[in-house]
């Protein structure tokens, strides 16, 4: 009889046997989704860079640290946004302890939130590409509350100036990859033989490194030396450079800093 292999990342999550280790793969899961945050942050960063600096005159003006700077202060504000939308699934997860049926809901819940997540997160960057491109300033709170003051009249409106229907079709993309990733990736955390006996020590150095995790994303006076600030988005004199050093979320949840970051004085 042909034993039949099953290839990790195609398997299906598994529910280990122990509590502890339960709500250890859902906070791992939490972590991929976290770090994916910030993966996709880095890639759209780098859409925002050629479109709005690399390909305009401002190439010849930006300097190589101001460049450096963008990634670097960044990359703060991704995590501080990971930091954000993990936050809930860490209170989902600890429901797991409860039982395998408690798992499997949690993990569907948590699944919702990272979808939805991942799809607020493209559709948040297009618009505020597009509102960059048209106004030369960020997408605020403002205009995402007009919007959904009446979210169909309003896509009707937008549909002959900016490609809607393109912008759904790449939301839907990257959100279902994005959703793919996240879940072939807790699906090898599962199945690992970490779970498969119980390890205290090994699961307390998994359980130390989430919240390590956790600890640095949140970017506040307690887990920093140097807190992250609206202020600190402001690393040129040029208005453009400073709007794209925070992803489209942050910079919504920033709106009111916006006039301080198009001050031309540094």
């Amino acid at each position: 009889m042909t034993q039949q292999r099953t290839i990790k990342a195609l398997a299906p999550v598994q529910c280990p046997e122990h509590p502890f280790a339960r709500v250890l793969v859902l906070f791992m899961s939490l972590a991929v989704f976290a770090l994916l945050i910030c993966a996709l942050n880095f890639v759209f960063r780098e859409l925002y860079m050629d479109v709005f600096i690399t390909q305009t005159a401002l190439d010849k003006v930006v300097v190589k640290d101001e460049y450096i700077d963008i990634w670097m202060v960044g990359l703060r504000y991704d995590a501080k946004l990971a930091y954000y939308l993990m936050l809930p699934g860490i209170v989902v997860s600890l429901l797991g302890a409860l039982g395998p049926a408690f798992f499997r809901l949690c993990l569907k819940i948590i699944g919702v939130w990272v979808t939805l997540s991942a799809a607020w997160l493209m559709a948040s960057t297009c618009a505020n590409i597009h509102v960059l491109g048209a106004t030369g300033l960020p997408l605020n709170a403002a205009q995402v509350d007009l919007f959904f003051n009446a979210p169909f009249a309003n896509l009707a409106a937008y549909s002959s100036s900016y490609p809607i229907f393109f912008d759904t079709v790449m939301t839907l993309f990257v959100t279902g990859l994005f959703l793919g990733l996240w879940h072939r990736l807790t699906t090898i955390f599962s199945t690992s033989g970490l779970w498969s006996h119980v390890n205290m020590i090994n699961w307390l150095i998994c359980l130390c490194c989430f919240f390590g995790l956790v600890w640095t994303s949140a970017q506040t006076s307690i887990t920093s030396m140097d807190p992250l600030t609206a202020a600190q988005a402001k690393i040129s004199k040029i208005p453009m450079v400073n709007y794209i050093v925070m992803n489209a979320p942050m910079s919504i949840h920033y709106s009111d800093s916006h006039a301080m970051l198009g001050d031309t004085a540094k």
